[in-house]
């Protein structure tokens, strides 16, 4: 008793110093740039002019402020006197952060999960494991897919900004319940909800870097953006692992939800202190407008969906997540049964992918802003193809299955930067209104090709092996190259 009574208040006292160092984070930030927003908003002449004047603004500021700053998160807003390039870079940064916290929180559970699962019931399951656990982990892309239209309406009826705030503190929410879930339909309920969360995560996200950023940076800032998400993938086991092991489950996740809470605080400070500007030509301004006033979000949709660039890079996503799908469980087996490595050295070579992911990312979206992004799109759908080879040839030695898992962390990241990039140029360019639709169908994409190509892959690996699997999988992505090289 006396022991578990020490390692409960070691527990407690472990997540008040985290809570603690995260509000001193968060307090950090904050400090300085409400300063810079003050000095700017009023230049100290002297002190008695400042506070005369501060006097005066008072009365008046205050009866506005509240409304102001909701018009500001709406996507409206006041006009800041800091640099747009600054405020720019500080989009990307929330952005980035807020895609790093939603794929943290969805990889911490790697490890755990299994743990949790196997526990007794009513939290775990006794019989039918296995499919307790693909029933787990489907019910996010399952939920991710069905969510991401709504996501796309979200964005459209109110702006990017309540997408993203709405998005990052449900995805709080969805994580504290895994914190306090006392049954397994409690954890699947949690689990469906950060897939739905995420949905607006990356709606949002993506919509407002296409709409602050004019089209000859928006590939750095999209790749710059698809880190965070990288990042989170490599740190999620690891810290999820961790903090599991040192705090216990509850506290782990409760931490994590600190996290995602502490980003959409710093989120809605950013919106009051440097909100963010469109940044689409004064000049069509008023043409825009005018355009997607005449559009209505159903009309806008069909238009969509009748594109067939858009359709072809939409394709694109989905071809290029239905290999990673079906590569990511077989990879697994492969190298338990032909080549006998360890957990820990499985869980090494997975990680390659996330690594190149991470470094191919910015590094696409830079080319991207240099050269024709379609062309970068078809390079990561033949590196992709090169991938599923080098994965059925194997055989060769264990050096061909490295290469395979890093050819599939540089197409992601290739074709994630320079394939959002795009369907943002492509809705300039057709005129089809907000970027949150297109946004939204490839979410669609993306979460349809992890569950089809699994399904299919899967199905094909039992019958002719898992080489026949993946190739069958991997040549659709050889033939979309063509059709995207078409692409102006």
């Amino acid at each position: 008793m006396t022991r578990t009574k020490t390692s409960s208040r070691r527990r407690r006292n472990g997540f008040a110093q985290s809570c603690a160092v995260m509000l001193c984070i968060i307090s950090c930030w904050a400090a300085p740039q409400c300063c810079y927003s003050l000095q700017l908003s009023h230049p100290l002449t002297s002190n008695n002019d400042w506070a005369i004047s501060a006097k005066r603004e008072v009365s008046s500021k205050s009866s506005n402020d509240s409304s102001s700053l909701l018009t500001t998160i709406r996507g409206g807003g006041s006009k800041s006197s800091i640099p747009q390039t600054r405020r720019r870079s500080l989009v990307v940064l929330l952005v980035a952060t807020a895609l790093f916290n939603d794929m943290l929180q969805l990889t911490m559970l790697l490890p755990i999960i299994h743990t949790l699962v196997s526990s007794p019931p009513p939290l775990g399951v006794t019989n039918n494991k296995e499919v307790a656990l693909g029933l787990f982990f489907a019910s996010k892309d399952i939920c991710q897919m069905m969510s991401a239209p709504f996501a796309g309406v979200l964005c459209s009826k109110f702006s990017p900004h309540v997408a993203l705030i709405s998005s990052i503190l449900g995805l709080g929410v969805a994580t504290f319940v895994f914190a306090e879930a006392k049954t397994f339909w409690q954890l699947l309920l949690a689990r469906g909800a950060q897939g739905a969360a995420s949905a607006a995560v990356l709606c949002g996200g993506l919509s407002l870097i296409a709409e602050t950023h004019p089209q000859n940076v928006r590939g750095k800032a999209m790749g710059y953006a698809q880190s965070g998400l990288a990042a989170g993938m490599l740190m999620g086991p690891l810290i999820g692992g961790l903090l599991f092991e040192r705090m216990g489950r509850k506290n782990t996740f409760r931490f994590a939800a600190g996290m995602v809470l502490a980003n959409a605080i710093a989120m809605i400070m950013l919106m009051g202190v440097a909100p963010p500007e469109s940044s689409r030509d004064k000049e069509n301004d008023n043409i825009n407008k005018k355009v997607e006033a005449d559009i209505s979000l159903a009309k806008s949709s069909k238009q969509l969906l009748r594109n067939f660039d858009i359709l072809a890079v939409t394709a694109s996503t989905f071809a290029i997540h239905a290999v990673v799908g079906v590569i990511k469980p077989l990879s697994q087996v492969v190298l338990d049964k032909e080549f006998g490595v360890t957990m820990v050295k499985r869980s090494f070579i997975i990680s390659i992918a996330t690594l190149a992911f991470f470094i191919a990312a910015p590094i696409a979206g830079i080319l991207s802003d240099h050269m024709q992004r379609s062309h970068l799109v078809a390079l990561s759908l033949v590196l992709m193809s090169c991938s599923s080879a080098f994965f059925a040839l194997r055989h060769l030695g264990l050096w061909a299955f490295y290469v395979s898992v890093a050819l599939l962390g540089v197409a992601m990241g290739v074709q994630k930067s320079s394939s959002q990039s795009l369907l943002a140029d492509l809705v300039d360019k057709h005129e089809l209104g907000e970027y949150s639709m297109v946004y939204a169908l490839s979410d669609v994409a993306d979460s349809l090709g992890l569950i089809i190509g699994p399904l299919v892959g899967l199905a094909l690996s039992q019958i002719y092996g898992p080489s026949v699997g993946v190739l069958s999988i991997g040549i659709p992505c050889l033939l979309l190259t063509p059709v995207m090289l078409r692409i102006a």
